[in-house]
């Protein structure tokens, strides 16, 4: 393992959101005691996370942490909505994705949402750090094993329109058919339509498929 003076992130400080116990405890062990980091805090839900953030924001912007580590599933919660309200309410504050679901729908959805990085829990802690440096220094980091899938992807987005393009994103948020009509205003009727032009041109059968493939 290598130690904190080659990574150079000596003081850099973080914040954890993980619902799984020994992974974030794993996750904060790491990056405080092999990479000299420092653990602003820690939460498993959005609103212990949120409640945490605004209590540290009372001090300033030197209160809250550099670094969001985040994981996207949290149980019944998604890493995606934590996202957006971090970029809205703590914009000073980036964020690494730390998720074992790496498909390119997601990864694509939630740079564009404002993520600076994304390491796949399957790679290597050293990834992690890696990711950690290359945000802070105001950089976006990408586990470099992902790049082939994602231009793939990009392809895939190309040959659709932006109606079709968001009721696909919609899908890898693992919204239903109704939900997606209700945040269009747009019957269900008229989602399912463009749902099956979505699934001719990626080559999917089903609305499960696409999230398989995808997301």
């Amino acid at each position: 393992m290598e130690n904190s003076s080659k990574y150079g992130l000596d003081g850099t400080t973080f914040f954890v959101v993980e619902d799984h116990a020994l992974t974030n405890l794993g996750i904060r062990q790491f990056l405080e005691n092999e990479a000299g980091l420092v653990c602003k805090g820690f939460a498993s839900t959005k609103t212990e996370a949120f409640d945490k953030l605004v209590e540290l924001s009372i001090m300033g912007a030197s209160g809250l942490p550099e670094i969001l580590v985040l994981d996207l599933f949290l149980g019944e919660e998604s890493g995606i909505d934590i996202l957006r309200e971090i970029r809205i309410h703590f914009p000073s504050i980036k964020t690494v994705v730390y998720s074992m679901y790496s498909n390119p729908g997601i990864v694509t959805l939630l740079l564009e949402i404002g993520a600076e990085g994304f390491v796949s829990k399957a790679g290597t802690e050293k990834e992690l750090v890696k990711a950690i440096g290359a945000v802070k220094r105001g950089e976006s980091y990408i586990q470099p094993s992902l790049f082939a899938s994602l231009k793939t992807y990009q392809n895939v987005l190309d040959s659709l329109t932006k109606n079709e393009r968001f009721i696909l994103n919609k899908i890898i948020e693992r919204k239903t058919v109704e939900q997606i009509a209700e945040s269009l205003d747009v019957s269900e009727s008229a989602v399912s339509s463009l749902l099956t032009r979505i699934l001719s041109k990626t080559g999917c059968k089903t609305h499960e498929d696409l999230i398989t493939q995808f997301g």
